[in-house]
């Protein structure tokens, strides 16, 4: 399609390819090594990446993978990486990839070491072997030398296919979310007697706390077959002395914390309020840790049968947001996530950095091992409610599946654990 532009009269095209794809749901986890790589750099060696191309039907090549850039050397060591393989080649193990090799420049006008084309299937067959080495051939140094054989060479250090599951399959599995609620009641939400207050009772509608609880409680439920929710709140006095909790439930009932249904839930937190105090400040990692002890005794079963879930509702960010960042590191190895939803108009970008969704958290040189938080500001959908759950759930499908496929683990109603 051209682009049109009212000032200027060529602004190029955009060409927008479609193709229907078939094949099972696998991932293939590949590990490249180059040796000998052509020098592109003057005043040093190289600095490669590789890109992995797909076939489109017109017999081009659409990238659908780069990889990491591997400074000063010759003989890169690529890191293995994870791609689904209808994305790699259409779920057809011998159609065509095209693996590309660049000098990575900081201008963007990488240089062109090399390229050879092979397929899935052939990546697949030669994974026993003790070497299996692809010559990267520059066309046009094949022209001008008459004695040119490559450009480097690149060795398939891994290479294997495996079956992957959605959330679907392990929901039909017998799989459980269990939804654990956590709620905010520090001094900051203001008198809750008053309209002005977060937590304020009296509007028809309910608070930004209960339409938040009530519209995703309707959706999860449908995935926890007893429907009875732990319900929690954090940063209140309680009576009679008024010792500050993090982790009290709703209920009263220390010892058996569970609310009947969204309803139950609902009519817990608005008891709460009549006998608390707001408090504070706002620690969240007891919470964080209260329920990652359960799903540490969940993940010693090695099967998909419970996975847990977190839901945080606060008008503000952490006090303890370094504690807060231990605790989600440690939570990672384990089947949880967590759900966070800021309440109000305060600045929550501390929250938006727990989400973590481009660089993993780390603590005390440990790095998360999947990212397990999800944060989203209600007041982005105050007037739609309705787009609410969605936004609020939708990274926890794909947490759930790279929680179970990095463990092997299968739905229940298949194998037990894959071989």
């Amino acid at each position: 399609k051209n682009l049109d532009h009212p000032r200027f009269a060529d602004c190029g095209t955009i060409t927008i390819t479609a193709t229907e794809e078939g094949g099972h749901h696998e991932i293939a986890c590949l590990k490249f090594e180059g040796m000998g790589l052509d020098k592109k750099d003057f005043f040093g060696k190289s600095d490669p990446f590789y890109e992995l191309g797909k076939q489109n039907p017109d017999g081009t090549f659409t990238t659908v993978y780069r990889s990491e850039t591997i400074e000063g050397t010759l003989c890169p060591r690529w890191r293995q990486h994870e791609i689904n393989v209808k994305r790699l080649c259409g779920g057809k193990a011998e159609q065509p990839i095209l693996f590309s090799c660049y000098d990575h420049d900081d201008d963007g006008s990488h240089d062109f070491i090399g390229y050879f084309i092979t397929t899935l299937a052939q990546l697949r067959d030669r994974a026993n072997a003790s070497t299996t080495v692809f010559d990267l051939i520059n066309p046009k140094k094949a022209q001008k030398k008459k004695e040119y054989t490559n450009s480097g060479q690149v060795k398939m250090a891994e290479c294997r296919v495996e079956k992957t599951y959605s959330f679907l399959d392990y929901i039909m599995g017998g799989l459980q979310l269990n939804c654990t609620v956590a709620i905010d009641f520090t001094g900051s939400n203001g008198d809750p007697q008053t309209p002005r207050s977060l937590h304020y009772i009296g509007a028809p509608e309910g608070n930004h706390y209960q339409q938040t609880w009530q519209a995703i409680g309707q959706i999860i439920q449908d995935y926890d077959a007893d429907k009875l929710f732990p319900a929690f709140g954090f940063g209140a006095a309680l009576p009679p002395h008024g010792q500050v909790s993090f982790e009290f439930a709703l209920n009263g009932n220390a010892d058996n914390p569970l609310c009947a249904g969204v309803a139950g839930v609902m009519e817990a937190y608005k008891t709460s309020l009549l006998y608390v105090g707001l408090s504070g400040p706002t620690n969240c990692a007891p919470m964080i840790r209260h329920v990652s002890r359960l799903a540490i005794i969940a993940a010693q079963s090695r099967t998909a049968q419970n996975y847990y879930v977190l839901l945080i509702l606060t008008d503000g960010q952490f006090t303890d947001i370094y504690d807060c960042i231990g605790a989600i590191v440690e939570a990672s190895d384990y089947p949880m996530s967590i759900i966070i939803i800021g309440v109000g108009c305060a600045d929550f970008t501390d929250m938006e950095w727990l989400d973590a969704d481009k660089i993993a958290l780390q603590f005390n040189g440990r790095k998360a091992s999947r990212d397990i938080v999800q944060f989203v500001p209600f007041k982005k959908y105050t007037h739609s409610i309705s787009m609410l759950p969605g936004a609020v759930l939708a990274e926890l499908p794909r947490q759930v599946e790279e929680y179970y496929r990095k463990r092997r683990i299968t739905p229940k109603s298949t194998q037990h654990v894959a071989e």
